[in-house]
C-alpha cells in the first residue's frame, strides 16, 4: 500500500488515535485554548435559549444520571446527552466560529463550524472518562483537525447541494475526539470514523430553524455513540470515508484526496489558515456587511430619521443564505440582511441583545427593514466566491450616498480578536448564566488547561 491509495479512513484513524499533548506545538495550544474560550461562551450563551429549553425538557424525561455536566445547569448526564445539550446550545445563537478553507474553489472559504460540535463531545467524554486538561486538549486539536480536514476534502457540492457540513461533518471530528479520550486503538476508531459517517446528518433547508442548533447537538452526541459502539466492538466497512458509496461519494459526489493525504496536523487547520471568531450572533455571511455598515455609522453619525433607503448588492450565495427578507423571529432575523442593517442604524450594536424576538418586532426595526433593498451584483457575482463581497450604499434624505464595499470582518484570521475583545465576547455571553468571579475563574482556568489534573474543575465553574 502506497501512500497514494492508503485508505484515508485509515489515514484519519491513525492520525486521531496517536495524538498526543507532546504533539501539539505552541501556537496550536494557544489557538485551541481561544477556542476552547470562544466555545463555553457561546455554550453559555446559547443555554436559556428555546431549543436548549426544549432538549433538557426532552433528556429531562428521561430521568438520566451521569457524569457528564450539562453547561449552565447543575445536572449530569452520560455523555453523549450532554454532548447533545452543550451542542444544541453552543450552536443555538448562530455565535460559534467557522472554519477558513485553504483552497479556493470552496463558498467563500467558509466550510463548517468546528469547535462545537467537536467540543461538546470531547468535553463531555473527558468528564466520563475522568480525564485532565492535556487529555482533553488532544483530543479536541485532533477531533477538530479531522473534522477541518474532511471538510476541505469533500467535493464543494456536499455544502452547495444543502448539507450543513456543521452536522454532517462535525460528527465525524466528534468521533475521532471521543474515540481518543476512550484510548481506542487504530481499528476501533476506523470503525468509530464509519459508524459516525453513516450518523452525519443535517440538511440547510433548517437555516433560521431550531433545528439548526440542532445539527450541532446531534453531531456531538452521535460522535459519542459511534465511539461507544466502537469501544463494544461495533463494527462498520473499514472505508466509510472514500470506500465505494462512502461517505466523500454520496454526500459531496467525489473528494479531493490530495487535500487531506499526509496533511492531517500538517499544518493543523486551527492555525493554519485558521478559524474565525463570530463577532456578531448570526449567519457569518452577514459579518463584512455588518462591520462595514457599523464603521459608516458611526463615523459619519447617521442618524436613523436621515436614511431614506438602503441598497445592498451582493453575489447570489449571500443573497440565498441571508434569505429572510422580512424575518418573524430571532432565529430567521440570524439569516436576514434588513434584520443585520436595521439594527446596526438603529442601536449601532448587533450583540446578543439585539438578536431577539423583541427586537424583530420593534415598529423600528420593521420600518427600517423596509428601507433595506438586497439585490444581486453582478460585477461582486463575477469575482467568484473567494470572500464574502457586498457593496452597501446608504441613501440619505438630503440627496448625499454613502457607500463601502465589504471583504473581511472583525475575527477572521486577518483581523483577529485581542485577548480583550475575546473575553469581552465571552462575558456578554456568561452574564445571564455565571457570575463575573466564576466567568473570571472559567477564563483562568482555560489558559491554563494543561495544568488541570481533572476537568471538572473547570466544568464546575460553568454550572450556573
Amino acid at each position: 500500500m502506497t501512500e497514494e491509495t492508503k485508505s484515508i479512513t485509515l489515514e484519519v484513524a491513525e492520525y486521531s488515535s496517536s495524538v498526543s499533548y507532546a504533539d501539539l506545538p505552541p501556537p496550536l495550544v494557544h489557538r485551541a485554548k481561544e477556542a476552547v474560550v470562544d466555545g463555553l461562551g457561546v455554550m453559555l450563551a446559547g443555554h436559556g435559549s428555546d431549543c436548549a429549553r426544549v432538549v433538557r425538557s426532552y433528556l429531562g424525561d428521561m430521568g438520566l444520571s451521569g457524569k457528564s455536566s450539562v453547561i449552565g445547569e447543575g445536572i449530569r448526564l452520560p455523555a453523549q446527552f450532554a454532548a447533545l445539550a452543550n451542542g444544541v446550545s453552543g450552536h443555538a445563537l448562530d455565535f460559534d466560529d467557522t472554519q477558513i478553507s485553504s483552497v479556493p474553489d470552496r463558498v467563500y472559504g467558509l466550510l463548517t463550524h468546528p469547535t462545537v460540535p467537536v467540543l461538546s463531545a470531547a468535553l463531555a467524554q473527558a468528564e466520563e472518562t475522568g480525564v485532565g486538561g492535556r487529555e482533553l486538549l488532544a483530543a479536541f486539536c485532533a477531533g477538530v483537525e479531522v473534522a477541518c480536514k474532511v471538510a476541505e476534502t469533500i467535493a464543494p457540492r456536499h455544502y452547495q447541494g444543502g448539507f450543513h457540513s456543521t452536522g454532517t461533518i462535525g460528527v465525524i471530528g466528534a468521533a475521532a475526539a471521543a474515540a481518543r479520550l476512550m484510548g481506542l486503538d487504530v481499528e476501533a476508531t476506523r470503525h468509530a470514523i464509519g459508524i459516525a459517517a453513516s450518523k452525519s446528518a443535517g440538511i440547510r433547508v433548517a437555516f433560521g430553524t431550531m433545528t439548526k442548533p440542532y445539527h450541532a447537538g446531534a453531531a456531538g452526541e452521535n460522535g459519542v455513540v459511534a465511539a461507544k459502539l466502537a469501544r463494544l466492538g461495533y463494527t462498520t466497512d473499514p472505508d466509510a470515508l472514500d470506500g465505494r458509496w462512502g461517505f466523500f461519494q454520496v454526500a459531496g459526489g467525489g473528494s479531493d484526496p490530495q487535500l487531506i493525504r499526509g496533511k492531517l496536523g500538517s499544518p493543523y487547520a486551527f492555525v493554519d489558515p485558521g478559524v474565525s471568531i463570530k463577532p456578531y450572533p448570526c449567519g457569518s455571511l452577514a459579518h463584512p456587511s455588518m462591520d462595514a455598515m457599523l464603521e459608516l455609522v458611526t463615523e459619519n453619525d447617521v442618524r436613523p430619521e436621515t436614511v431614506e433607503q438602503i441598497r445592498f448588492g451582493t453575489s447570489s450565495n449571500v443573497l440565498n443564505a441571508l434569505r429572510y427578507r422580512e424575518p418573524h423571529n430571532e432565529l430567521e432575523a440570524k439569516f436576514s440582511i434588513p434584520f443585520c442593517m436595521a439594527i446596526l442604524v438603529l442601536d449601532r450594536r448587533g450583540g446578543i441583545a439585539e438578536f431577539s424576538d423583541e427586537t424583530v418586532q420593534r415598529p423600528d426595526v420593521r420600518e427600517m427593514m423596509a428601507r433595506v433593498v438586497p439585490y444581486l451584483h453582478e460585477g461582486l457575482e463575477a469575482r467568484g466566491f473567494e470572500r464574502i463581497l457586498s457593496l452597501i450604499e446608504v441613501q440619505l434624505r438630503d440627496g448625499s450616498v454613502l457607500s463601502r464595499e465589504a471583504s473581511t470582518s472583525r475575527g477572521t484570521p486577518e483581523r483577529p480578536m485581542t485577548r480583550e475583545e475575546l473575553e469581552a465576547k465571552f462575558d456578554d455571553c456568561a452574564r445571564e448564566t455565571i457570575s463575573p468571579e466564576r466567568q473570571r475563574g472559567a477564563l483562568d482556568a482555560v489558559y491554563a488547561l494543561e495544568d488541570l489534573d481533572d476537568i471538572t474543575e473547570l466544568t464546575a465553574l460553568l454550572s450556573g
